[in-house]
């Protein structure tokens, strides 16, 4: 039924006056593609879904739908696109989001259009994969106007950023920088964080590093700004900038959610502002993972809300890598009476893996010769198990992976969500 070519040209074969056959050879996939026209053409897959399908590496239903959107008469054009696209190291991955997002861009013109956009982006420092990245996101942009609007935004920016490669990081960051509109907010939110004692540094550090909180409607940040200060953060500390992006970062509805978790695991108004005051990345933790770490440092370990509230960093650690293998730790010497379960031990789990191994476990094994063994079962189960477990541990909700991401980049890599 289906014969084995390897070609990439369209061959329509006319069996009468009124009817057409076509058969599309792809070399991306090894088996010939049957279209038929004398059946119903709304139950056959066009010229448009198959180029979409063997040339860009959408699936059938992707193409389907990208398909409402363009209609592909000849391969020259959109092959001159593709070609192009490669010629910049753009990866089949890339490509296939691309079209699938934007299907548009097979129309558009390489040399005249797409490719003096290229050549900016890579003038400015972005090229191949990074670059990709970049515009999967957002692939409109290669759709806007390269005097107009793509170079003006990067003009604004810089005068925020200064350098190429401060931009580049807040584009990898959030390509919406070059969406349209962008500039009348973020300069509208500037003025208020100017007009609260914000220093320009400070401004600078949340466009580049999260350039969301900036993009959010006027009013509302005004709203996040002033109770932000009414909780009586310092905007001239680091803390101030992190409280604007966490609550910036999501709905009323979500923070009040967070608030009732707190709450419901036992947390005071004040330990819960304690808290956020302290590590406001706190509250960009996901519901379900403050359950799970509250709940296991006050039932298994015995520590009281106030505590943790003092300490909450170890909030955002890792269950499995980090919290639980060292608890277990402690547990084992509390019970061997070598240390005080009255303690604070809350300060063991930020330690850094060999100051720990040092402290509890090396200096113990003589005493407790099982300590090591238990230790080093957890660690190793927990690295076996690290290919398999790696994307439930990533899996956390939009706003809290943005949070997660600040803290890992700007406070030692101590916040996780698992």
């Amino acid at each position: 039924m289906f014969h084995h070519f390897f070609c990439t040209r369209l061959l329509r074969i006319s069996i009468s006056q009124h009817s057409t056959t076509t058969y599309v050879f792809s070399l991306q996939n090894p088996y010939l593609k049957f279209i038929s026209t004398l059946s119903d053409p709304k139950n056959q897959p066009s010229f448009t879904v198959s180029y979409l399908v063997n040339s860009c590496g959408l699936s059938e239903a992707a193409a389907l739908l990208a398909a409402k959107k363009v209609s592909i008469e000849t391969a020259e054009k959109p092959d001159s696109v593709l070609c192009l696209l490669n010629n910049y190291d753009f990866e089949k991955t890339h490509i296939s989001k691309f079209i699938t997002k934007y299907p548009l861009l097979l129309l558009l013109k390489p040399d005249k259009t797409l490719k003096p956009k290229l050549e900016f982006f890579r003038d400015l420092g972005l090229s191949g994969p990074n670059l990709a990245k970049i515009l999967c996101s957002n692939p409109y942009i290669l759709g806007r106007s390269l005097k107009k609007h793509i170079m003006p935004s990067i003009d604004f920016l810089r005068l925020y950023l200064c350098t190429n490669e401060n931009i580049i990081f807040a584009l990898r960051r959030s390509s919406g920088l070059l969406q349209p509109g962008f500039q009348k907010r973020m300069v509208s939110n500037v003025s208020t964080l100017q007009k609260v004692g914000v220093p320009e540094q400070k401004i600078s550090k949340l466009i580049m590093t999260q350039p969301t909180a900036m993009m959010v409607n006027p009013d509302r940040f005004i709203e996040n700004i002033m109770a932000i200060k009414e909780m009586g953060f310092d905007p001239l500390k680091s803390t101030f900038i992190k409280a604007v992006f966490i609550m910036s970062a999501m709905t009323k509805l979500n923070w009040e959610a967070k608030l009732e978790v707190y709450r419901s695991e036992g947390w005071s108004e004040n330990e819960i502002l304690y808290a956020f005051k302290m590590q406001p990345i706190c509250m960009g933790i996901s519901e379900k993972k403050i359950r799970k770490v509250s709940g296991y440092f006050v039932n298994k370990m015995g520590w009281k809300p106030s505590v943790i509230s003092k300490n909450p960093n170890i909030l955002g650690l890792s269950f499995e890598k980090r919290i639980h293998p060292r608890c277990s730790v402690l547990q084992i010497l509390i019970a061997e009476g070598l240390i005080d379960k009255d303690s604070n031990l809350a300060w063991a789990l930020l330690l850094t893996e060999k100051d720990f191994r040092e402290k509890f476990v090396i200096k113990n094994q003589e005493k407790v010769p099982k300590i090591q063994r238990v230790y080093q079962s957890m660690i190793g189960a927990v690295e076996l198990d690290k290919g398999s477990k790696e994307l439930e541990i990533g899996r956390v909700e939009p706003e809290n992976s943005r949070a997660l991401t600040y803290l890992t980049s700007h406070d030692g890599g101590l916040l996780s969500d698992t």
